[in-house]
């Protein structure tokens, strides 16, 4: 069988995915979700004149450059309001956020002025509008605030909560079951009992990471290497938007889940990619539910969710730009290897140094070293036919 390359399996991978229906919840229900609607201002912002700062609202006209003496006639806080008028030769103090009295034009903060009885004087003209925040500068009524495919973050709910949205459209979360396989994996609290066995890690790695992306996760164990187990749980694939595996998806005689797969009617799409590592990744299709089968090495495994498993749940949760993102950085190191017939994604850190991007990686290099990831924040690119890059080379690096 060919080895399918990388930008291949993802367009098979998004264009076999689509966005998932969407729900009504009310506001604080919408943190971490993607916004399904357009949200608009219900009413110009700000909705009044009012004051920057605590100050004395006054008329421009009346600042002059000798200074100006000017009667206080009262004082207006935050959410009280003045029915006089601003006249020449007067003043009004005023307070954060406060209207800005009929007549004035112009906020004197306190700090410029000094108090003599009943007067303030200040020093120096101040330009007309100054500290005064003008009705609609921010936004007009019914003007476009959110744009569907919006991720709702903290500001984002403050933003909605400014323009009174009770309750918002999002899109629904993707229903995410994990499934670990192996004779030789002992999870969580097991006992190691003789050389051979090794602990689970990938099914905690998928399940953290699908919920760190929003998703409803279901964590569905760890089964030993028995078709009859692992067919009973793929029965249940349709009950999940996406079913995530590990392990079985290889060519041996225990690998059962690539098998199996075929044998319960699942449309297989493609198995085992052009890219190192995670190389044996199997993707199939049953009704509307995918199934991503990967690698049971513990690098190949999160390195192909972050590749071809995130895009999809970005997808289905209403967010276009759901491909990796790649960047250009400088290499700090050169960085050789003997085979250089599949494309590799290898665990590396970049930062910003002297307005450029750097990036450097990590010297743990192969697929079962999960600590490569330690301090790492992209995969630095190394493209087919490529067998050396040199220090100070540009580079393409995909960050997660």
């Amino acid at each position: 069988m060919s080895l399918t390359p990388y930008e291949d399996a993802l367009e098979m991978v998004l264009g076999s995915t689509e966005a998932l229906p969407t729900e009504q919840v009310l506001l604080w229900q919408s943190l971490g979700r993607v916004l399904a609607e357009e949200v608009r201002s219900d009413s110009d912002k700000p909705s009044f004149d009012n004051s920057a700062m605590d100050g004395y609202a006054v008329r421009a006209e009346d600042l002059k450059p000798e200074g100006a003496k000017l009667r206080v006639l009262g004082e207006v806080p935050a959410g009280g309001e003045w029915h006089d008028q601003v006249v020449k030769g007067t003043a009004v103090k005023v307070f954060t956020g406060a209207p800005i009295p009929k007549g004035a034009d112009t906020v004197v903060p306190v700090e410029l002025t000094q108090q003599k009885g009943e007067y303030i004087l200040v020093d120096k003209p101040l330009p007309k509008g100054a500290n005064v925040r003008l009705r609609g500068e921010e936004l007009k009524e019914g003007e476009l605030i959110l744009c569907p495919g919006t991720p709702i973050r903290g500001y984002e709910i403050g933003i909605m909560a400014s323009v009174n949205k009770v309750s918002v459209r999002v899109y629904q979360r993707p229903k995410v079951a994990v499934l670990s396989t192996g004779d030789e994996v002992r999870d969580l609290g097991e006992a190691i009992e003789k050389p051979s066995q090794i602990r689970s890690s990938n099914n905690h790695a998928l399940y953290a990471r699908a919920l760190e992306l929003g998703c409803e996760v279901v964590p569905l164990g760890l089964l030993r290497d028995d078709p009859e187990e692992i067919a009973r749980l793929l029965e249940q694939a349709e009950r999940y938007d996406v079913l995530l595996t590990t392990g079985g998806v290889s060519v041996g005689e225990k690998d059962y889940v690539q098998k199996l797969v075929r044998e319960m009617g699942f449309e297989v799409v493609f198995h085992k990619l052009r890219i190192k590592p995670a190389k044996p990744v199997l993707f199939a299709k049953k009704g509307k539910s995918l199934l991503f089968g990967l690698p049971g090495n513990p690098v190949s495994c999160v390195m192909a969710f972050d590749l071809l498993v995130k895009p999809a749940l970005l997808k289905m949760q209403g967010i276009e730009n759901c491909r990796p993102p790649l960047y250009k950085a400088t290499l700090l190191r050169d960085f050789q290897r003997k085979d250089a017939e599949r494309r590799e994604f290898v665990r590396a850190s970049y930062r910003e140094e002297g307005g450029r991007l750097v990036c450097d990686y990590s010297p743990k290099t192969q697929s079962h070293m999960l600590t490569s990831y330690v301090g790492a924040n992209c995969y630095l690119v190394v493209y087919e036919g490529v067998k050396e890059l040199r220090a100070g080379q540009e580079v393409e690096i995909v960050p997660f």
